[in-house]
């Protein structure tokens, strides 16, 4: 939910977070490290996670939902995971993330307001320096400092009163006490993550879920509710319903990807 209203924290932050899909083994964090340190005195960086998939955007924005929200006011947040055609400054929850413009943080919009959203204006040394230009080190780090700093949003550049997001459908109640979406997301132990989140199943009871025509029983709260090498479906971290195994991989034992049609059976609660 996009707002109109920007809110600008001038308050210097002591909090930056670190995402990316740059891996472990790559200078590219150690750049962005030591730009932070350099313009930062005193700064504590944190890494939340460098091993998102390379280019996964979708994994990225379910990343950033489950974590965010952890967090308190005056975080500052680089996103780093897949190009983007603008840079972008976000504030929300009190904090900041600075990413591209790629949908990264589309399932974070859906579920709380974006209270400002800015473009960050690449400076004229950055677009004339000679080889590529890299969006972590050259122009996201560059931000963060600033904000850091006690420099505002609006000074990062120019507002906007939208940002790129994913194609995610939302799912669609199919007659009474049925509710159909579908799988978005492959994680990285082979658990199948839904569009259907807690909130879609609030006032009701789940009687059954099936993915495919394939019978998974009603939810369950844990792995151990059943036997070791059955389905199931539950709730994951982030809050949407997943399909999984109990030990086992569930994308490889039902053959599913995303796109795959998820039913969830329902009762008044």
């Amino acid at each position: 939910m996009l707002q109109h209203i920007v809110t600008e924290t001038n308050n210097m932050s002591s909090l930056v977070t670190l995402t990316s899909d740059f891996g472990q083994r790559e200078p590219s964090v150690a750049e962005i490290k030591g730009i932070l340190y350099s313009g930062c005195p005193g700064v504590q960086i944190l890494d939340l996670g460098h091993e998102i998939a390379r280019g996964d955007v979708m994994e990225a924005s379910l990343f950033v939902l489950r974590a965010l929200p952890r967090f308190p006011e005056g975080t500052i947040h680089l996103v780093n995971v897949a190009p983007g055609p603008t840079p972008i400054v976000v504030s929300v929850l009190g904090q900041f993330v600075v990413c591209p413009d790629n949908g990264v943080l589309s399932l974070l919009s859906h579920h709380y307001d974006i209270d400002g959203v800015h473009e960050i204006a690449v400076p004229a040394e950055v677009r004339e320096q000679p080889g590529q230009v890299y969006f972590g080190r050259d122009i996201f780090a560059p931000a963060v400092v600033r904000l850091n700093n006690g420099v505002a949003a609006s000074e990062l550049g120019a507002a906007r009163d939208n940002m790129a997001m994913l194609d995610i459908t939302r799912p669609e109640r199919a007659g009474a006490g049925l509710l159909s979406g579908q799988i978005i997301h492959t994680d990285r132990f082979g658990n199948l993550v839904t569009n259907i989140h807690i909130s879609d199943l609030e006032g009701s009871q789940v009687v059954k879920v099936d993915a495919g025509g394939f019978p998974l029983g009603p939810l369950r709260q844990s792995y151990a509710e059943v036997p070791h090498g059955k389905p199931l479906a539950l709730l994951g971290g982030s809050g949407y319903l997943e399909v999984a195994y109990n030990g086992d991989r569930a994308d490889s034992r039902l053959d599913f990807g995303p796109g795959i049609k998820v039913r969830v059976t329902l009762a008044p609660a």
